[in-house]
């Protein structure tokens, strides 16, 4: 209780004092005022106007370099806009070279995502009856072979992907001597794999080999892209050998399509890599 009494009498104290001090120096002329403000300032006040300098600098500085991060943030995003877009542009180019070489038995298509149960299965696509899609007309990418329509209504249609359970194509090598039946080989279709299956046991197909469609089965023309053989699965002596084979179209990137609709028996020249940008 007595420390406490005497801190406060020192405030007074201290208080008195201050309140005196800007008494008399309130009463000097106004060359002594500056002088004695002069002398605070370089003194008593010194330090603290340091640090408010200081300060000042940091903020300054923290707001410069906030500029600088919104800044290159914002570069980034153009950036990435830009290679997207670029990126869009070639695949749209790819498709109108496809297109026109597929004319006049092919509409283009575009792919309209939406929330549905069987999405990863199957897409709606912006074309239907009023542009000539029928059921079973086989749906493409400038990559390969996507999936085949399954219904269609008068502005839009349904096709299924190749992800599908009951998808399935007949498959031949490029050079027309290996044939079997590739069906999705299950699981996450993100892997973007098939499976080929029904391969005869004397019969090897090695890794890196590209497989078409073989044009069995009235659906699919020959010659469309299915994918590559990526290795072998598994074999039963004397009967067949299973080959996994990675997609040549992604599904989850497919914006636009080609639905054909001519009943063309062959059509490897069309996707023949030099026909392509």
């Amino acid at each position: 209780m007595v420390s406490e009494r005497l801190a406060s009498r020192w405030d007074t104290l201290a208080f008195v004092a201050c309140v005196g001090l800007a008494l008399m120096a309130r009463a000097l002329p106004e060359p002594a005022q500056e002088a004695v403000s002069s002398g605070v300032r370089r003194t008593l006040l010194a330090p603290f106007l340091i640090v408010e300098r200081q300060t000042g600098r940091l903020r300054a500085a923290y707001t410069q370099a906030d500029a600088f991060l919104a800044e290159r943030d914002s570069a980034a995003l153009r950036a990435m806009a830009a290679t997207g877009l670029e990126e869009e542009n070639r695949r749209l180019r790819e498709l109108l070279v496809l297109a026109r070489r597929l004319e006049p038995g092919a509409v283009a298509a575009t792919v309209l995502h939406q929330a549905t149960p069987t999405r990863g299965l199957a897409v709606v696509l912006s074309k239907g009856a009023r542009d000539g899609i029928r059921v079973l007309a086989p749906v493409v990418t400038p990559g390969g072979l996507l999936g085949v329509v399954r219904s269609v209504d008068p502005r839009t249609s349904v096709a299924v992907l190749w992800t599908h359970p009951d998808f399935r194509v007949s498959a031949m090598t490029p050079d027309g001597t290996v044939f079997g039946l590739v069906q999705p080989r299950g699981g996450d279709p993100n892997l973007m794999t098939m499976l080929l299956v029904g391969v005869p046991y004397r019969d090897t197909i090695p890794p890196g080999t590209p497989l078409l469609t073989a044009g069995f089965g009235g659906v699919y023309p020959r010659g469309i892209p299915i994918g590559t053989v990526t290795g072998m699965l598994d074999e039963q002596v004397g009967l067949a050998r299973s080959y996994v084979v990675r997609a040549a179209a992604h599904p989850g990137s497919a914006i636009h399509v080609i639905v054909l609709l001519g009943r063309e028996p062959d059509l490897g020249r069309a996707f023949a890599p030099e026909s392509l940008p």
